[in-house]
């Protein structure tokens, strides 16, 4: 059996799923200032700053993702690659170690199959509401 698979060219600028784990913040292991996480894939991190905030392109920073106070994933180094309306910073991660990118791929795996999970069994109670 053959197989092809052709994916189309997109405007996607990370290429890789997002997800938005509510609760998850960065804490810079440079600054101590925490930011709340907007989202987060595999391959980066978009952190809501504030117009205060003097992080600019080009920096790296090194950032802890916590949880209700408690650390998820430690020393993440980050560069920041674009600052969006002054209060988005795009971050790609790099020299991450093998075990810093197994536990980033789980939580955002497990965060993608919640999300998944989510939304079945909204669309299950939307069809047992109809036909009820």
């Amino acid at each position: 059996m053959d197989f092809k698979l052709e994916i189309p060219d997109g405007d996607n600028q990370r290429g890789a799923f997002r997800t938005r784990i509510p609760g998850l913040k960065a804490k810079l292991q440079e600054t101590g200032v925490s930011f709340d996480v907007k989202d987060l894939s595999a391959t980066g991190i978009a952190l809501l700053a504030t117009v205060e905030s003097r992080l600019k392109e080009g920096t790296t920073v090194t950032a802890d993702l916590m949880i209700a106070g408690k650390p998820v994933l430690i020393g993440l180094k980050s560069k920041i690659v674009r600052r969006i309306n002054q209060d988005i910073l795009a971050c790609q991660f790099v020299e991450l170690d093998r075990r810093q990118e197994a536990r980033l791929d789980k939580l955002v795996l497990e965060f993608q199959k919640r999300m998944i999970a989510q939304r079945k069994a909204k669309q299950q109670s939307k069809s047992e509401d109809k036909l009820g």
